[in-house]
């Protein structure tokens, strides 16, 4: 693959999902600039894979799984320092609301990342990919390199784990 057709690539891809890319990392590491700078070691990752790049897997599922890749590297490293999931989910809270509703809106998603940063790490993947990342369960599977049976399996762990704690949640709530 010549220089060219790597940097079209790349400029695309960038163009494409680099947001995505951002947010995904900054639900690892809760620091926006962070974030940014392991979005770019993702597209530096990708740009040096292109070559080796088959398409057994489409494009966007190849970016993700590096960018996981490159969390997870992250996050085992001696740079990491115990952080938090953040507000990413923020953008999809509506502003037209009113000033009540939109208080116990961010309380529950506080609730929410709160019960999703809980998760062991494993859990956590397939929750942000499938919910806010939307891949599909098969592109998952490419992800993750996993057998799709065992994507299902922990998708649904993650989800009766985060029932569990949202409902131990509500009981502490409830009873205050």
């Amino acid at each position: 693959m010549d220089e060219r057709r790597r940097e079209a690539l790349l400029i695309e891809a960038m163009d494409t999902y680099g947001d995505y890319i951002v947010q995904l990392c900054y639900t690892y590491v809760r620091n926006w600039q962070t974030a940014e700078d392991l979005a770019q070691d993702t597209f530096i990752k990708y740009y040096q894979a292109l070559p080796a790049f088959r398409g057994d897997a489409s494009v966007k599922t190849y970016i993700f799984r590096i960018a996981v890749n490159v969390c997870h590297d992250y996050l085992a490293s001696w740079k990491y320092k115990k952080v938090h999931v953040s507000a990413i989910f923020q953008k999809w809270l509506t502003t037209n609301e009113t000033p009540e509703k939109h208080i116990v809106k961010l309380s529950e998603h506080q609730v929410l990342v709160k019960a999703i940063e809980a998760l062991p790490t494993k859990y956590k993947d397939v929750i942000v990919l499938y919910h806010f990342a939307e891949l599909s369960l098969q592109d998952m599977s490419q992800a993750l390199k996993l057998p799709i049976n065992t994507v299902k399996t922990r998708l649904r762990r993650a989800r009766q784990m985060l029932g569990v704690q949202l409902k131990e949640e509500g009981e502490v709530d409830g009873s205050d």
